[in-house]
């Protein structure tokens, strides 16, 4: 029993840690001729986050991120779908309707992620 109980506990440890990926970001608005991940996967009138090199090359197409708004009132969720050559770690672009949806109309607004 306790070999059992202390295999729970072990794997319940590694996946709270596996499975938060946190930061904080500032949003801006962006309409892209064309997205690096393509049609299929994110529609350009759709829902996505354009991302620096390194973090698309990290996670990928498609990784689903958790957009809320620093005070907590608004929150979408929205995949890695392109790569931006303006956006840094602290930094993304997204579409003007993620921004809708995270009160932010169409001016910058800086939110906290997860993955």
């Amino acid at each position: 029993m306790f070999s059992k109980t202390l295999a729970f506990a072990a794997l319940s440890a590694v996946s709270v840690a596996m499975a938060q990926i946190v930061g904080t970001v500032t949003l801006a608005p962006y309409t892209p001729s064309t997205i690096q991940c393509g049609i299929n996967t994110c529609p350009i009138s759709g829902e996505w986050v354009s991302v620096n090199q390194t973090f698309f090359n990290s996670y990928g197409c498609g990784t689903l991120v958790r957009l809320t708004t620093t005070d907590g009132t608004h929150t979408t969720v929205a995949p890695v779908c392109d790569v931006c050559s303006t956006c840094t770690e602290s930094f993304f672009e997204v579409p003007f309707v993620v921004l809708g949806e995270l009160g932010g109309g169409s001016a910058e607004l800086t939110v906290n992620y997860d993955i």
